[in-house]
């Protein structure tokens, strides 16, 4: 084993607090990093600094917390592209565009900019169909991955969202208020998906999207179907709905989620 002086001390201890932050959801303080790393705060604060600014980690500047940054999905994504991709959410995808007929994505969120990117997606063989790309950023308000998220957060941090968004972020249109928002919402959890039908450039799209969650229940992903309006009746619709909440499901529970 090769002796200690041949390791990089600085890059050890950056390592710990990265390992540290994975741990964590809504981020953490300096005092509290370094405490669970068992380093002085002017280290790890040093330390931050310069793993924010190589966008590794973000900082929450209202409540001085940080945490790990999509640049870690992505490197980690590269990584496991044959492992977590391949075996768990891929076939799942395939399965429900297989299935539907119509075009399946897998999006994640990122909770510090309230955002849905879509990480994986299997098209539709048809020739007209609704298309997105990867690294795509959903809206919140048009789609049913974007209302399927917005039904995993609390009424405190969608006010939050909307703050930092804007009004039109988060609510359908200028005759939507709060209220109509969280009745909308709390029948999507009832129900356990989203239905959205919306119009771009001209044509309508109908999505259909449930939640995915990781081992502690919380809600990590949305998974869900586009189609053309033309191709959504509602016998569609009730069909589709069943299907997608079963590949969420399924998904969950490879990451080790178990329903209750």
């Amino acid at each position: 084993m090769a002796a200690n002086f041949h390791l990089v001390q600085s890059l050890i201890k950056s390592l710990a607090i990265l390992e540290v932050l994975c741990e964590s959801v809504e981020g953490m303080g300096v005092s509290e990093i370094g405490e669970r790393v068992g380093l002085n705060k002017s280290t790890v604060h040093r330390i931050l600094t310069t793993l924010v600014h190589e966008n590794y980690v973000e900082q929450d500047q209202a409540k001085g917390r940080y945490r790990l940054s999509p640049k870690m999905f992505e490197l980690s994504r590269k990584i496991l592209n044959n492992v977590r991709p391949a075996k768990v959410i891929a076939p799942q995808l395939e399965k429900l565009a297989h299935a539907t007929g119509e075009s399946a994505r897998y999006s994640i969120i990122d909770g510090t900019n309230y955002r849905l990117i879509v990480s994986d997606e299997v098209m539709t063989s048809k020739p007209i169909k609704v298309r997105s790309h990867l690294g795509q950023s959903l809206p919140l308000s048009q789609t049913a991955a974007g209302k399927m998220y917005l039904a995993s957060l609390d009424d405190k941090t969608i006010k939050e969202v909307m703050d930092q968004k804007g009004r039109k972020a988060v609510l359908q249109d200028e005759k939507t208020n709060f209220a109509t928002l969280q009745k909308e919402l709390n029948t999507i959890r009832d129900k356990g998906f989203a239905f959205e039908k919306s119009t771009e450039d001209g044509e309508e799209i109908c999505g259909l999207a449930a939640p995915v969650r990781n081992e502690a229940g919380e809600v990590i992903a949305v998974i869900d179907v586009l189609a053309p309006g033309f191709r959504c009746p509602k016998d569609a619709v009730n069909r589709y709905s069943e299907m997608v909440m079963d590949s969420a499901l399924q998904v969950s529970k490879k990451l080790g989620y178990i329903p209750a």
